[in-house]
């Protein structure tokens, strides 16, 4: 009987190890970089245009952010700022959803999707 009880307080510790191994690896994978504002942004961009193609529309400057949704191609955005250079294609603007499901909310997309009016002298 003494042995059994060792024996199943054993497997007991064993199968808590496992679950608190288990329950902290899973906490550290998933644990995501949090909602990015203006604040990150290094270039002031101010311009109502739209989006070119279909995106995703992220919480921060980057792919390593979590895509909240996609906003549709032609989805009318103010662009109110860039992290990275206007020019570059691995830059990221921060926008106001003016059309569509994500309408009023504001989030991170790629540069390169986001439509540059041409500028006529």
């Amino acid at each position: 009987m003494m042995l059994r009880t060792a024996r199943m307080a054993a497997s007991a510790v064993l199968a808590l190890s496992v679950t608190a191994g288990v329950a902290a690896t899973a906490t550290t994978a998933s644990a995501a970089p949090s909602k990015v504002g203006r604040s990150a942004c290094t270039e002031s961009v101010g311009l109502n245009t739209t989006v070119s193609t279909t995106v995703r529309f992220r919480t921060g400057p980057g792919t390593k952010y979590t895509a909240t949704g996609q906003l549709a191609t032609n989805t009318r955005v103010y662009w109110a700022c860039n992290k990275g250079s206007t020019g570059s294609s691995r830059s990221w603007g921060y926008v106001k959803v003016k059309s569509g499901v994500h309408k009023g909310e504001t989030g991170w997309v790629a540069r390169t999707y986001i439509n540059t009016p041409m500028q006529l002298d």
